[in-house]
């Protein structure tokens, strides 16, 4: 049987790129995922083999499962299947690549305790898994960039209810993390400072959009967010890649997701939610980005006019938005 690779293909309209990977649709031949007998994530021991295994806070052997309490192991059906190739099909009028990467899956060891429930020692040893993935992905040069994300709840499209994080390594960047990229490179180059830095500063002379700071990040509503109840999760230290924070930063970070997401916890009712990182890709240095996190809750569905317009409608005030936030635990 033919594997089935994944094809990357240029939208010659918005000058981005789709992803179409056959091996994800293996998904659903079953039926629908989060309605299994047995959680597959409570016995992780069935799944893939696993690159990665923590135990209270100590990296261990991958093979050694005893009292593991975080655990990376492959996806069983990725968006990028595992492979070095990359090669361009242009073809005359349009262009598609076949190229591969990475998508692993990091899980929590308890089924019933997602990031607002876990303590600030557990929420560090997924930063770390985070950060040990990244670091062997950058060993590939077919690897550009790194997604890491966090899908919880049907509604944020999480097909499995036992908590944990997604991370692909990809050979491409997507065009609006570049115009992000691209964005911050032209401030800096109009006004020699960092772009993100400038609105750290106006969010903290402001007050009005900032929900919870400690001494290494602060986190804010956005001035437009693109999403209801969108937060920023950010170093206040200059940073591009979030691999190189630093130990004590590990600690802070824990401390905002948690605060963060025990405020959407209570304040929406334990609402599904979304949070995905961007952080420089490994084509370039990419100075003059600074990394950071959007978290969001899933309070609202896009139809017809935010998908064509690719903007939400939002019924309250970024600093309202804020100000509610603020006042939940």
């Amino acid at each position: 049987m033919k594997k089935k690779e994944t094809e990357f293909r240029h939208d010659i309209l918005n000058n981005d790129w789709v992803i179409i990977s056959p091996v994800r649709a293996e998904r659903f031949k079953k039926g629908d995922p989060t309605h299994v007998d047995k959680c597959p994530f409570c016995s992780v021991e069935n799944q893939e083999s696993p690159v990665l295994v923590y135990s209270h806070g100590v990296r261990k052997e991958v093979d050694d499962l005893k009292d593991w309490t975080t655990v990376v192991i492959p996806n069983k059906y990725p968006i990028v299947v595992p492979s070095k190739k990359y090669e361009d099909k242009t073809n005359g009028f349009y262009r598609k690549v076949k190229a591969g990467g990475f998508h692993e899956v990091i899980v929590f060891k308890d089924h019933n305790k997602d990031l607002p429930q876990l303590s600030l020692s557990e929420i560090k040893e997924i930063i770390d898994c985070y950060i040990d993935r990244i670091d062997e992905f950058k060993k590939h040069d077919f690897v550009k960039a790194v997604i890491i994300f966090h899908n919880r709840g049907k509604e944020a499209a999480a097909t499995q209810p036992h908590p944990h994080s997604q991370i692909l390594g990809v050979p491409l960047i997507d065009k609006e993390f570049k115009a992000i990229l691209n964005n911050s490179e032209k401030y800096h180059d109009d006004n020699a400072e960092c772009l993100q830095c400038m609105i750290n500063r106006t969010e903290k002379k402001e007050k009005k959009r900032i929900i919870f700071e400690n001494k290494d990040f602060i986190c804010y509503v956005p001035f437009a967010p693109k999403f209801s109840f969108e937060v920023i999760i950010v170093p206040k230290r200059h940073s591009s890649r979030f691999e190189e924070i630093m130990e004590k930063e590990k600690k802070s970070l824990s401390e905002a997701m948690k605060k963060v997401l025990s405020k959407f916890y209570s304040g929406f009712n334990n609402p599904a939610y979304n949070f995905y990182l961007h952080t420089a890709p490994f084509d370039n240095d990419y100075l003059n980005f600074h990394w950071y996190f959007v978290l969001f809750p899933r309070i609202n569905i896009w139809a017809g006019f935010e998908l064509g317009a690719n903007m939400e409608v939002l019924t309250m005030l970024p600093e309202d938005q804020a100000e509610f936030l603020r006042k939940q635990k």
